[in-house]
Formats: C-alpha cells, structure tokens, sequence
C-alpha cells in the first residue's frame, strides 16, 4: 500500500559493494493509484529497467495493464517512457510478465481476447530506437484457443523469445506448453511448440520460462 492507496504496488532498487547489497532506491510510479499492482514483475538489462503494473487503467479501461521503462542516470533511475498495447482493452492485464533484453522488451498479456476467444492471451515486442520504444509486434499461438493464456510468462534472449502458456494441451487441462519465436529483421515467426514428452493435466509446464 502507498500512502493509502491499496496495492498501488512499488520496486525497491539494491545496489552491491564488494559482498554487500544496500538498498538504493524506492521506486512510486508517478501516476500510481490503488490496485495497479506496480512491480508484480520486473525486468533489468544493463542500465535499464521494466516495471509491470497489470492492475493500470488506461483511458477507463481497467486492468488494461502498462510497463513504466526507467534508465540508470547519475546514480538514480530516471523515468523514460510508459508502455501498452496498441490494441489494449479492459482485462487485458498486459504487464503481468515480463522479460528484456537491450533495446528489446516483450510484455505478457496473459488474459488478452483474441477475436472471440476469451482469455487465449498475447505477447507483444517493443523495440527502443533512441530513447523511444515502439510496438514491434504482437505475439499470437497459431492453435490458440480461449483459456490458453499465452503470455502467462515470457523470455527472451537476442533474436529468441519465449511464450509460455498453462492452457489445455491435447484435451488435457493445464498441462502447459511454450512457444518458441525467432526474429528476422523485424519479423517474428513460430519456430517451434515445446511440450513435456510425459506430460498429465494439472504439470503447469512454462509456468516460468
């Protein structure tokens, strides 16, 4: 809770000298209100961090999700830019993941409706060009049907990126699977599903990815 406001959410930034750690920074997001949950997941890449607050409303539209991006300057953290989704509606909960990796950041949306299906979920890329980060692309299961939510975690190193999701895998419920994605100048395909070979309802697998 910050000054009252019930699971506003904050991040507390640890710094080491030698073997010890020292908290440097309490972290509010500027324009936090009750149950954004500011820092359900985190992200740091060199000099930059991600900060998910799932719980945001964005123009009405509640749990719509954001990710606040601050770069390391001068011995503070200093806010950069405020992510969503292009296509961000209520319930989305975009920011409930989230993995970066330089100038690359993808963002889970684990209960985002693709076309009618209700909670099949998406994992959308921004790429930071300067000091402004765009949408990139949108990640989506070719198989996806509604319940699967995909973007429950994400991964992602270089030019590969990790989508899990907990969702129904050959009629067995929460088995799980995850996506493996590649990318090509600007362009991300499906490289390959992966699945447990001994996987039974209820494995959870790519719970974490």
């Amino acid at each position: 809770d910050v000054d009252g406001k019930i699971d506003q959410g904050s991040v507390y930034f640890f710094t080491r000298d030698g073997s010890i750690w020292s908290e440097e920074l309490h972290l509010i997001a500027s324009d936090g209100e009750a149950f954004e949950c500011f820092g359900r997941a985190v992200a740091l890449s060199g000099d930059t961090a991600l900060v998910g607050a799932y719980g945001d409303s964005i123009g009405g539209n509640s749990l719509q999700g954001s990710v606040f991006v601050y770069t390391y300057n001068d011995e503070t953290w200093d806010f950069q830019q405020k992510l969503t989704a292009l296509d961000g509606a209520a319930n989305d909960q975009f920011g409930w993941a989230l993995a970066l990796d330089g100038d690359t950041a993808l963002v889970g949306a684990y209960v985002d409706d693709v076309g009618a299906n209700t909670n099949q979920g998406s994992a959308y890329v921004f790429l930071r060009e300067g000091t402004t980060w765009s949408q990139q692309a949108q990640l989506i299961a070719p198989d996806g049907v509604a319940g699967d939510e995909f973007g429950v975690s994400v991964a992602i190193d270089g030019d590969t990126a990790l989508v899990g999701t907990w969702g129904m895998i050959s009629g067995q419920v929460r088995s799980g699977s995850a996506y493996v994605f590649t990318r090509s100048a600007t362009t991300w395909s499906l490289q390959q599903k992966l699945t447990a070979s001994d996987g039974v309802p209820g494995d959870h697998l790519a719970y974490s990815v």
